[in-house]
């Protein structure tokens, strides 16, 4: 007697290929619980890795365009005082020679050194900003961590000390640097400024950054510029010409103070 045949063990694992028989459509298979855990860990994935290799996830964070602008000579110095900005935050202000006709070649050659400067520091995570005092005046560097890959990126000079009215080139050049860089960790990664805290300064970008936080709910270009907006006069005025020295403490920290290396991320 003929028997029909058993009909399959569906808990053994194998495959009947009579389930494929009708195709299943496309917007069937992305509904299936398993596709659409799928699709979610791919995205996850690609989240991670977009992370890992930028440091953190993409933001809405404005370009640094760092520019030098002209100010009035008061006299002070033989050569033009000049303002070097960060977007529109003015961070120091150094002197120009005017001798050999060079034309601004001192500032022309400062900005394009910080405009590649932030550009590394954004690619490459570790760098820091820190200061070089071996010689009488000292210059702001930026290195790896291990003192490697150091590149120069001002060196003071006896007329920038005149220009600022201070007599210490080791607290000018902390000045500068705590304020570079705040100024790049802010516009350039969205972080808080922490190294000019106490000062006319600091307490000017704090409020720009926690404005922006408080407009946007993070920063990006859009709550900077709203936040800039919204600053008083004298906020503005701090961040946009550079306040004088009054009122910072005298010391002088260790040459690993300005480190921004685990900020710069």
């Amino acid at each position: 007697m003929n028997q029909s045949p058993a009909p399959p063990d569906e808990s053994s694992g194998e495959f009947a290929f009579t389930k494929q028989a009708k195709k299943p459509s496309a917007k069937s298979i992305l509904k299936q619980p398993v596709m659409i855990a799928a699709i979610l860990l791919f995205i996850g994935v690609a989240v991670l890795v977009l992370y890992l290799e930028t440091g953190g996830i993409i933001s809405d964070l404005p370009e640094i365009e760092v520019t030098y602008t002209l100010l009035p000579n008061a006299g002070k110095t033989d050569g033009v005082p000049i303002a070097i900005k960060l977007n529109e935050i003015a961070v120091f202000v150094i002197n120009d020679p005017l001798e050999g006709g060079g034309g601004a070649a001192r500032a022309r050659s400062i900005v394009d050194s910080l405009q590649e400067s932030i550009t590394i520091l954004k690619e490459e995570p570790g760098k820091i900003i820190t200061l070089d005092e071996d010689d009488k005046f000292p210059a702001i560097v930026q290195q790896a961590k291990d003192g490697t890959q150091r590149r120069l990126l001002v060196k003071l000079t006896q007329e920038d000390l005149t220009l600022a009215g201070e007599s210490n080139p080791k607290r000018l050049a902390r000045v500068w640097a705590e304020r570079l860089t705040d100024a790049v960790k802010l516009i350039a990664f969205g972080e808080a400024p922490e190294y000019s805290t106490g000062t006319e300064f600091g307490d000017a970008i704090s409020t720009l950054y926690a404005a922006a936080r408080a407009t946007g709910g993070s920063v990006s270009e859009g709550s900077l510029e709203e936040a800039f907006d919204i600053l008083n006069d004298s906020q503005k005025l701090v961040l946009e010409t550079v306040p004088s020295l009054e009122g910072i403490e005298e010391s002088v920290p260790s040459d690993d103070a300005i480190e921004s290396g685990a900020t710069f991320r």
